[in-house]
């Protein structure tokens, strides 16, 4: 369970990699690099992380957003494949110089 704010009661930003995530992204987050070089098919995280109630393209969106959170990193989420069928994995890789 998140931590809540104890003036408003909303859930509190996490840190993954050095970057503030919402809770749900953080899990989503966790859920990829817990699967390692394997990878996690899109309808796994929908199952894990959305109890099966969202759609690929919802999933998707969310890991396009913790990738945009992601580029001051050496991190990113790598996707292949349509449809459910999709897979993401975390890479490390080197910070392009800006």
């Amino acid at each position: 369970m998140s931590n809540l704010c104890s003036c408003c009661g909303q859930p509190l930003p996490e840190m993954r990699e050095g970057i503030r995530l919402t809770p749900l992204k953080a899990h989503i987050f966790d859920v990829i690099k817990r699967a390692g070089a394997d990878g996690v098919m899109i309808e796994d995280i929908n199952a894990i992380c959305f109890a099966g109630r969202t759609t690929a393209s919802n999933v998707r969106n969310h890991v396009v957003q913790i990738n945009d959170a992601l580029l001051e990193t050496d991190f990113r989420i790598s996707g292949t494949g349509d449809g459910w069928k999709g897979l993401y994995r975390l890479i490390k890789q080197k910070v392009r110089a800006l």
